[in-house]
């Protein structure tokens, strides 16, 4: 697998944090290894954390779909190889000079994200689905991504992002889908919050500090700025 390939890969699957274990993990890659993995690497736990990771070398699945069981590697501190314990090497799960894979503690816990994938894959399941490749379940069943798009982003958001049932090119997604939302304009009639069944050009007049907000959390919500502005300053003539 090509390099570009695999960075678009670890994106997608990274999409699901802080839902995924390592053994997730292991299948979204097409069970390649080695892979690097850190745990809560946004520090929600802890900042300790973030300066950490482990090299998952063998794996080893159990239960239903083989989603928990044990994962073996090595431990990574500041990039490089570390007492898993700074200050109590003797008992570290892994100790820096140990030659042979240790077993991972909380592997099969959520929280974990993809750093790199090193190894190839072993089996063609993964295929990260582009614009033009079908849907092969729910109710767009049979449509590329970009048609579902085109009729409901909602739901390919929550396939793709919110839940990972499909893994895909997020990045060229979300820009297709940001290609397709039309900016609204002065006359628009707000649908929701604290300004609902108000213009656009109302607000902005009341409030731009809120349209600026909404805009700058909601991709989905863009504005005719331009339009905006000029409309407010014949108002004002």
């Amino acid at each position: 697998m090509a390099e570009n390939n695999k960075e678009q890969l670890v994106e997608a699957i990274n999409c699901k944090y802080p839902h995924n274990n390592i053994m997730e993990l292991y299948y979204n890659t097409g069970r390649a290894l080695p892979f690097t993995a850190q745990r809560f690497p946004d520090g929600r736990v802890s900042d300790w954390y973030r300066n950490q990771y482990v090299e998952v070398v063998r794996v080893e699945p159990r239960g239903k779909f083989g989603k928990y069981g044990k994962a073996f590697g090595f431990y990574y501190r500041n990039g490089v190889r570390e007492d898993a314990w700074e200050n109590d090497p003797e008992h570290s799960w892994c100790k820096k000079s140990d030659t042979e894979p240790q077993e991972i503690p909380n592997s099969g816990c959520g929280g974990w994200v993809l750093l790199e994938i090193k190894g190839e894959p072993t089996t063609d399941e993964v295929k990260l689905l582009g614009l033009d490749d079908q849907i092969t379940f729910g109710k767009y069943k049979g449509k590329t991504i970009r048609e579902a798009i085109d009729v409901d982003w909602q739901y390919i958001r929550w396939a793709v992002i919110d839940s990972q049932r499909l893994l895909a090119d997020v990045d060229k997604i979300v820009e297709y889908h940001e290609s397709k939302v039309e900016p609204l304009v002065p006359n628009e009639i707000m649908r929701f919050g604290k300004y609902k069944g108000r213009t656009l050009l109302e607000v902005f007049t009341e409030a731009p500090q809120y349209l600026r907000w909404l805009q700058s959390n909601n991709p989905d919500f863009r504005v005719d700025w331009d339009k905006l502005t000029g409309c407010s300053t014949e108002d004002k003539l």
